[in-house]
């Protein structure tokens, strides 16, 4: 003869329904639990999505980088200071009668205040221009592969832009030393880049560059 064993509640040990289902002594609900915690473990863990769905952080470029793409922005804008000195001195020399008292050395005077105030000037615009556009980086940038964000990962405004352009005569100031900070800080700002909260990162380069990667 089979004796009938009496299902016990797995919470705590008092006898269970004859249906399993519910206990005595606790009323704990045995299937629906196992049930449910069979349906939590089939469960996606949302933390583990969330940390799949990461993005990676930036590749923040480097200081020999900016080197480059810097040394492109000014090889361009001393070019067009001095197309616009040249333009200058000949209209003054050609338009202008010489009987107002114009000279040589009066018309290489007034190109050469042109050419600094193109530098001055020229270079903040085309600066801020270019680094809040949608492309986010000057011509040598772009040539190298750099882009100028917010730390949040934002597209400058033009007042960030003009900010930071202004900024870098704090760095030159310094003996050129708030330039070099973009090769040890932690996100490889330099000193003309922490007023606004600027990085700099590498992004793949235009196709006329001659660096694409």
């Amino acid at each position: 003869m089979e004796a009938a064993v009496q299902p016990v509640c797995a919470s705590c040990g008092n006898p269970a329904l004859p249906d399993g289902k519910l206990c005595l002594f606790c009323g704990d609900v045995l299937t629906a639990s196992l049930e449910k915690a069979s349906t939590m473990a089939n469960l996606p863990n949302p933390n583990s999505e969330s940390e799949s769905a990461t993005p990676e952080p930036p590749e923040y470029a480097g200081f020999w980088l900016r080197v480059w793409a810097g040394a492109v922005d000014v090889f361009i804008e001393v070019i067009g200071a001095f197309l616009l000195s040249v333009v200058v001195y000949y209209a003054m020399r050609w338009f202008i009668d010489p009987s107002y008292g114009l000279t040589a050395t009066t018309a290489s005077y007034v190109s050469g205040i042109a050419a600094i105030a193109f530098l001055s000037l020229g270079a903040w615009l085309y600066c801020a221009f270019a680094e809040s556009s949608s492309h986010r980086a000057t011509l040598g940038k772009r040539i190298v592969g750099l882009q100028v964000l917010t730390a949040a990962g934002n597209q400058l405004t033009f007042g960030q832009a003009s900010v930071r352009h202004f900024m870098k005569f704090l760095s030159l100031f310094t003996v050129a030393v708030g330039f070099m900070m973009a090769g040890w800080t932690k996100r490889r700002q330099a000193l003309h880049d922490m007023p606004s909260d600027c990085v700099v990162i590498r992004v793949p380069p235009e196709r006329f560059s001659i660096l694409r990667r």
